[in-house]
């Protein structure tokens, strides 16, 4: 048996696949970034939320775990978590963009990107990652993301960039939210960019809405300028993407591509079920 993972800033997404390729059990724990949590929560997460999962996943053939923030410095610790808990025979830490690249392109080359709390993307050849524009976290980058949308949100609502009427509907959705708390979130909370993109439902819910509409738009045209269009064949390979930012925004999404010149491929909420099917249908990564 296989365990394959696929971690984000706010969930992780497990699934345990049998040698006759069948779904034993998927679960979802709290998320973790290797870039900015230390190793040890988690190991405390699979303790205290998966116990099914490391009882029936013990001693298995392979871990692939996919992270946010597993950088090559990062990589060690994740590996160490999950070797002393599954004690596999083998375990493999990667980024959560050569997940979505896997998962998205398989073995065709083209742009990948992740839209989800944070952003990402890459150039793939098919075969490995070949150019990546650093995303730089929602304080300096992550343009697209749902951290971006929410703090860009939060900025435009209490500068009074926005009309009256999208200030009065925000109030009305969080009648009790004001500056301090913002300020204690975001500089003093465990998880500043899960709290910022907790506001991106808002927009969703009021995309109908022309002003949000071209907010939203404009903010995944920073991104296509900002990464997508770094990349040698933005205008001619397929643009994919993975997270649910991209998924509940695919109409502005649309619109920001085609006023880039770029092509959009396939949009996932979640890689999980195209990486089941890679590593299932390629048996030299099982």
């Amino acid at each position: 048996m296989i365990i394959i993972a696929d971690a984000g800033s706010t969930k992780i997404e497990w699934a345990l696949v049998d040698r006759q390729k069948n779904i034993v059990l998927r679960l979802h724990t709290r998320g973790f970034n290797a870039a900015i949590n230390s190793a040890p929560i988690l190991e405390d997460t699979l303790k205290t939320e998966a116990s099914h999962l490391i009882e029936q996943g013990k001693d298995c053939s392979c871990v692939w775990y996919y992270g946010a923030g597993c950088t090559s410095e990062r990589r060690k610790n994740v590996i160490n978590i999950l070797s002393k808990i599954f004690t596999p025979r083998q375990c493999h830490v990667e980024s959560d963009m050569l997940a979505a690249a896997r998962a998205l392109c398989r073995d065709k080359a083209g742009i990948a990107c992740i839209l989800g709390t944070g952003s990402n993307s890459c150039l793939y050849d098919g075969k490995t990652i070949i150019d990546n524009v650093p995303p730089l976290g929602f304080i300096i980058g992550d343009e697209g993301s749902g951290a971006v949308l929410g703090r860009t949100l939060i900025e435009h609502i209490f500068k009074g960039r926005f009309s009256k009427r999208v200030t009065r509907l925000f109030h009305s959705c969080y009648p009790q939210l004001d500056t301090a708390e913002i300020i204690t979130k975001v500089y003093r909370g465990e998880k500043p960019g899960a709290y910022l993109a907790s506001f991106a439902p808002f927009l969703y819910e009021n995309i109908a809405d022309p002003e949000i509409d071209r907010f939203v738009t404009d903010e995944l045209i920073r991104f296509f300028k900002f990464n997508v269009l770094a990349y040698d064949g933005a205008h001619s390979l397929p643009v994919n993407f993975a997270g649910s930012i991209a998924h509940y925004f695919a109409p502005q999404l649309h619109k920001a591509a085609f006023e880039c010149n770029c092509r959009i491929g396939k949009i996932a909420q979640a890689p999980m079920d195209d990486l089941i099917r890679f590593h299932s249908e390629m048996p030299a990564k099982m």
